[in-house]
């Protein structure tokens, strides 16, 4: 098709998954540079995706929980001022099917389910559930309907300079100095089936505080009924604390300045993976949908522990993998 002019990229559910859409974002802005490209997210994830590549503008989708009839008149009234001439519908429900539909946007990308068959002009099978391919070659299916071509762009995020200031003064007033290499732990999970056990998060931690000699930032925030967390790896002057105190972005920004990070299947894994951070990454074994091979972190240099459960992982694979990611450096 030719050029577009104003291109609308749907994607309203959680951190990774939306981030792991933004390689394909980056291919329709290196195909299309005239174009205007908005991006309809979670309202959680406006001050992170408003800083990605190629995308100019961000729409909160509405977070109240309502039947899809009411969610597509909402969609509808946001979206329809905008007139986009491509709406690319990246996870599938009927409102927003209906939605861009009504708003006689010409170019309607997305998958034959949930009146996608009906609905949209370019329509895919939806077969992620085979766990085949990863998710960003899935989501750049959806911009190679277009014709365009899947261009991957390195760099997903630019430097968040102000972010990594807010982030540096923190870790300063903790006793890390700028220059000093550090280590990201994320040792929280949505999905209990792939939680690794926190005390062997608390025994690897303390193995790379002490042994390895790598100041550890402990990230993100647990779920609701976690033991307490300010102590399950037993404290340490090396280990730092900033659970739950870092927004999106200065979560993005405190990963660009990590030497690694290790965790679980988890959001921030693919927020480490776009800033260009290696990650270890801990996988148990799961259906192919949910497998590493479709949600591992994306791109060269990362390191995956796929075992047959999450307790068949042990503190010293682990370990070993972090010191073989310190040994090679950045992936960059």
């Amino acid at each position: 098709m030719n050029a577009a002019r104003s291109i609308l990229f749907i994607r309203t559910d959680r951190v990774g998954e939306t981030v792991l859409n933004l390689p394909a974002v980056a291919a329709l802005d290196a195909a299309w540079p005239d174009a205007s490209i908005t991006m309809l997210v979670h309202p959680a994830l406006e001050p992170l995706v408003s800083r990605a590549v190629g995308v100019d503008r961000v729409l909160e989708a509405p977070a109240d929980p309502a039947p899809w009839w009411t969610q597509a008149g909402q969609l509808h009234r946001l979206v329809r001022p905008h007139r986009f001439d491509v709406a690319i519908v990246s996870n599938p429900t009927k409102a927003a099917h209906v939605a861009v539909w009504c708003a006689g946007i010409p170019q309607r990308v997305g998958y034959a389910r949930k009146w996608g068959r009906w609905l949209l002009t370019h329509r895919l099978e939806d077969r992620k559930a085979l766990g085949d391919r990863h998710e960003v070659e899935y989501n750049l299916d959806l911009v190679r309907a277009l014709g365009v071509p899947p261009a991957i762009s390195p760099n997903l995020f630019p430097p968040l300079a102000r972010e990594l200031d807010d982030v540096r003064r923190v870790l300063a007033g903790q006793g890390l100095g700028p220059s000093q290499p550090f280590i990201a732990v994320h040792p929280w999970t949505s999905n209990a089936a792939k939680q690794w056990p926190l005390e062997r998060f608390s025994a690897l931690i303390e193995r790379i505080a002490g042994p390895l000699g790598m100041p550890v930032v402990v990230i993100g925030q647990p779920e609701g009924g976690s033991p307490t967390h300010q102590t399950f790896w037993g404290g340490g002057r090396s280990v730092i604390d900033l659970i739950g105190r870092l927004s999106l972005p200065q979560l993005a920004a405190l990963l660009q300045g990590a030497r690694l990070l290790v965790s679980n299947d988890s959001g921030p894994v693919h927020v480490a993976a776009a800033v260009g951070t290696r990650t270890v990454v801990l996988f148990g074994a799961s259906h192919p949908g949910a497998g590493s091979r479709r949600w591992g972190p994306w791109g060269a240099g990362h390191i995956v522990l796929d075992a047959p459960s999450m307790e068949a992982i042990s503190v010293e694979d682990a370990f070993a993998a972090v010191q073989r990611a310190v040994r090679d450096g950045p992936t960059t």
